[in-house]
This record gives C-alpha cells, sequence and structure tokens, in this order.
C-alpha cells in the first residue's frame, strides 16, 4: 500500500469502542540489537551484581510511578495489570537465580540475562500459578524494561510517539500503552490483540479506540496519513475523504472525538439553561494544547508532582521549578490555573527520603508532609509566586482535615511571600488559597474550615476512600469501592451547600467528575464547576446538554431519603 488520496476501508476486530481520527503512526517494537558478552574475574561479580539490583530498582520505580498514574488517571484496571509487572520483578527467578548465575557462569550481567530470558519465558506458567495474572507479552515486555536498563545507550530505548497519532503496530506490550497520554494515543490498531489481552483491558480502562486483526505490514509505508478508526464496529479507513467525516459526525449517535472542527463554547448549558463551567485537571505541558482546541476556560486541578513524575525537569530546587512554572503559566495564557502542591508521601516518595510507613494512606503524605519537610514546601512556593506574575494562578492545598492545619500552611505561605518581597521579587500582592476537600473530618467541620477558604475542590478518590475505609488502589477491594455511595453523596451535598451559603466557590475534580454516568448526579446536587480529564471533556458537556436540573434534584431526593 502506497500514499494516495484514495478511500480505502479496511475491517478489522473491534476490541475498544470509541470513535476517532489521526495521523497514523507505525511502531517499531522488538527490534533486534547486540548485546556484549564477556568474562569476568571473581572480583567483579560483586559490582556486577550490584548494577543488576540497581537495574531492578530503576524498573520498579518506573513501573510503580506508571501505576500511580494510572490510578490517578481512574484507569484501575490498567493500574492492575502493571501490578503484575511489579510482583515478576519479585520472583526469585529474577532476583536471586541471576545473581547466582552471575556468579556461576563470571559472564557480564546483561548477556547472563539475555541468556536467562528463554528459560524464564519457559517458566512463566508457573508464575501464573503462584497468583501472578500475566501472559508471555507482559514477560517480554517486563524483560526488555530490565535490560533497557543495563543497556541505557542501546537501540531498546523507547521510540518517541508524536501527539494526537493513531497507533499502529503488529502487537504492542501493555506499558507502551499505559505509560503514554491519552492525548497522544487516539486510537490503537494492531495485528494481534483479542479481547481479553492486557492491551485490550488497558485500552478500555483508558477510553481508547481500538481495532485489531489488521494487516499492518502495509501500513509503514502510508505513516503520516490520516484514519479513522471506528471502534464500534471494528472498521479502519484511510484517508477519509470530506463526505466520509461528515457521515461520522452526523450519522453516529455515539460521541465523536476529535472530529469537532468548530470551537466549542466555553460554558455548557443542562437542557433547562443551567450553567455549568467544565474544566480540565492537567497532568502534562502537552495538554495544554488540547485544552486551547476545547476551549476550556480553567485548569481545575493541576497535579504538580506529575510534572516531576513526567520528568518535566531534573530536580526540585527553586529556580528550576521557577522556570518550568513560569512555561506552565505561559501556555496557559488566559486559563486560570489551580495549582494544587506536592500531594506526595512515602506511598508517592519522589524524593528519595527513604520513607516507611506502615499504613501510608493514612501516614505523613500531602499537606502533612509538606509542613514537615519545609525545605521542600518552600522551594515549590517560593517557585509558584513568582511564576503567578505570568498567568491566572491559584493555589490549591491537598488532604486539610483540621483548621488550624489550614491556618498554619497559610501563615507559612504568608511567611513565603513577605521573604520574596524582601528578595527583591515582585510577587502579587493577593493570591488565592484553596483547598482539596479529601478528609470525612473536613465535611465534618466544613462552616469552620471554609471560613479559611478563598475556593474549594472536592476530591472524591480520598473522600471515598476513607469515608468507605476502602484502600482504592486494593485489588481485593476495588470491586466495592463505591464514588457516589449515598454517603459520600450526602457529604458532597452538605459540603456544596455550605460553600454556596459562605458564597465560596466550590468545584469537583475526583474520578466522578470524568465519569458521563454521574454527571447528572452531580448537577443535581448543585456543583457548578466539573474538572474532569482533558479527553472526557466533549463527553461530558455532551451529557450536560441533555441533563434537567428540576428532575435531577427530584431523583437526588429519593436516594437521600
Amino acid at each position: 500500500m502506497t500514499k494516495s488520496n484514495e478511500e480505502i476501508h479496511i475491517q478489522g476486530v473491534p476490541i475498544a469502542d470509541g470513535i476517532a481520527i489521526g495521523a497514523l503512526h507505525f511502531l517499531k517494537i522488538n527490534e533486534q540489537f547486540s548485546i556484549p558478552e564477556f568474562s569476568i574475574t571473581f572480583d567483579q561479580v560483586s559490582g556486577e551484581i550490584d548494577r543488576y539490583r540497581k537495574a531492578l530498582v530503576s524498573s520498579r520505580e518506573e513501573l510503580e510511578k506508571l501505576q500511580f498514574l494510572l490510578y490517578y488517571e481512574g484507569s484501575n484496571e490498567a493500574a492492575q495489570i502493571i501490578e503484575s509487572h511489579i510482583k515478576m520483578l519479585e520472583d526469585p527467578l529474577i532476583t536471586i537465580e541471576i545473581e547466582e548465575k552471575i556468579g556461576a557462569m563470571l559472564k557480564n550481567t546483561e548477556s547472563v540475562f539475555h541468556h536467562a530470558m528463554n528459560d524464564y519465558k519457559k517458566l512463566f506458567i508457573n508464575i501464573n500459578k503462584r497468583d501472578v495474572n500475566c501472559s508471555l507479552l507482559d514477560v517480554q515486555d517486563l524483560l526488555d524494561r530490565i535490560l533497557k536498563h543495563l543497556l541505557p545507550n542501546s537501540c531498546i530505548n523507547d521510540e518517541s510517539i508524536p501527539s494526537h497519532c493513531i497507533l499502529s503496530a503488529r502487537e504492542l506490550f501493555p506499558t507502551a500503552i499505559a505509560r503514554v497520554s491519552t492525548n497522544h494515543i487516539r486510537a490503537i490498531v494492531t495485528e494481534i490483540g483479542g479481547m481479553t489481552s492486557h492491551i485490550a483491558i488497558i485500552a478500555r480502562s483508558r477510553r481508547i479506540p481500538y481495532v485489531s486483526n489488521i494487516d499492518v505490514n502495509s501500513l509503514e509505508k502510508i505513516s503520516g496519513v490520516n484514519v479513522i478508526i471506528d471502534g464500534n464496529s471494528g472498521k479502519m479507513i484511510i484517508n477519509p475523504q470530506t463526505e466520509t467525516v461528515k457521515w461520522y459526525k452526523r450519522e453516529k449517535k455515539e460521541i465523536v472525538y476529535h472530529l469537532i472542527n468548530e470551537k466549542p463554547k466555553r460554558i455548557t448549558c443542562t437542557s433547562d439553561g443551567v450553567e455549568i463551567d467544565v474544566q480540565a485537571n492537567l497532568d502534562s505541558l502537552y495538554d495544554l494544547k488540547l485544552l486551547k482546541e476545547y476551549n476550556v476556560g480553567a485548569i481545575g486541578l493541576l497535579r504538580s508532582e506529575f510534572l516531576y513524575l513526567q520528568k518535566e525537569t531534573q530536580s526540585f530546587n527553586e529556580e528550576e521549578q521557577f522556570v518550568l512554572y513560569k512555561r506552565l503559566m505561559q501556555l496557559a495564557g488566559n486559563i486560570e490555573v489551580s495549582f494544587r502542591v506536592f500531594d506526595v508521601g512515602s506511598d508517592k516518595n519522589y524524593f528519595k527520603l527513604n520513607l516507611v510507613e506502615p499504613n501510608p494512606a493514612l501516614g505523613c503524605r500531602s499537606i502533612r508532609f509538606l509542613m514537615k519537610h519545609k525545605e521542600i514546601f518552600a522551594s515549590q512556593i517560593r517557585a509558584i509566586l513568582r511564576a503567578a506574575n505570568f498567568g491566572k494562578l491559584k493555589l490549591l492545598l491537598p488532604l486539610i482535615s483540621d483548621v488550624e492545619e489550614l491556618k498554619q500552611a497559610k501563615e507559612f505561605i504568608y511567611l513565603q511571600i513577605k521573604q520574596l518581597k524582601k528578595d527583591g521579587h515582585i510577587i502579587k500582592d493577593s493570591i488565592q488559597i484553596g483547598c482539596m476537600v479529601e478528609a470525612p473530618s473536613f465535611v465534618i467541620m466544613c462552616d469552620q474550615i471554609i471560613k479559611e477558604c478563598d475556593f474549594l475542590s472536592i476530591g472524591t478518590n480520598d473522600l471515598t476512600q476513607y469515608t468507605l475505609a476502602i484502600d482504592r488502589s486494593n485489588p481485593q477491594t476495588c470491586d466495592i469501592y463505591t464514588p457516589l455511595h449515598p454517603s459520600i453523596i450526602r457529604m458532597i451535598k452538605q459540603i456544596t451547600e455550605e460553600a454556596d451559603r459562605q458564597n465560596v466557590p466550590i468545584g469537583i475534580c475526583g474520578e466522578v467528575a470524568s465519569n458521563q454516568h454521574f454527571t447528572p448526579t452531580l448537577i443535581g446536587i448543585g456543583l457548578r464547576k466539573i474538572s474532569c480529564a482533558a479527553r472526557f471533556i466533549p463527553m461530558i458537556r455532551k451529557v450536560i446538554e441533555n441533563v434537567n436540573v428540576r428532575d435531577e434534584e427530584i431523583k437526588l431526593k429519593s436516594i437521600l431519603r
């Protein structure tokens, strides 16, 4: 197949529904690469073992960061697949036996590891028997990841994937999809892959349209050509003509992503005329362009620790943070940014402080962590305050659970403002400081805490976890993790009514904000600001247009009887 203007229809197998249009990008994976092999002495064995252990640690850190990103995106099924990769790293065949073979064979680590790969792949069925849910593709995915750290300059490094592409490959590793922003991948086309494959589960979890059973041999030659992927019917359309695009926009009842040419309205109205402001959760600078395409007026939640996870910066001293945050604000332009300070702790130990806690979710995390590590908090706050001069920025504090805790955090922020001015920096006279509503204690004491807030954002992920006493990242309990349990609805209603009474703006930014099935209920509760992952904005706006507020208020009364 060669590039031409002819429209070509190819029938495949539908794996994950949805429709997308974009430029085709063919991804080459599993390229052959040479692995050096040489003898070592007994004295060098400990050094080679140490190098191998470091590769395992680096691989684990990458997977844990990826898993964290997926959980916070709401892709719980995808995150559990990454958990199977993490468990494989603990298997004796990967740990003890490789170390023993290095000593026995007296060869360099990568050659020993490479030879042991085939043995491990033959035995991966036994891993399944030990309750690790993986496949041969998962095994190869993990082994290549470890090898990448042993051979950092080899050609097995990840290939860059362009923004907004239709990704095509013969077969894809699970982490090849999980690690990439969904705003980079509009859809997936593969030759190999079934409904129950891990790639399929991840695609459905992240709502990426996916068609399989397509002969991809000829697709490499037409990389860059526009295609439509119809994940509902399993069809791939190469070089779609204007009428075909119009047909998809006009005739399809499903919400069609990335086919909107006209600029959408910033404020969406319900069917009975109530205005709802759909804002965006932001994890990456790359998503800013998409927000402008969607005409989003505000970033309801900027997760600042994600900028660190995605290696936007290599260290977090004040000056480097300032440069990053300044660039972010300049790119945002007139888009208002609610900048959440680092939400970290021993469960997200990005600062390598060797934190160990028996229950990280209930430990020294978020604002508690920052107030105990004030040098980290000060460097970030100072950088944020300096960057605030370049746009519309608000400060958002995570996991506030007490009035005094909030007052102390605010006093610390005011101290940084005073010090910055003393150092000769021009700082805005006032900056709005808001709180995440994530702890049940906040809701119980909301009439007092709200007096100290300029705005509020409800984080349903943690609020649900703490209220229902369910670890949302635990595969054993995720099936009973219910973000709109009646108790959670009561809490959201209580905090919303109190915020309205005190005339304090309130929105919601948790996982439920991205779920179209929950949107009518949130509006019925009284919320008028909904901040969701960028890719869900068109869908959420479409749902809002069909909501009748009065009807939802009546339904809510029956739920809360």
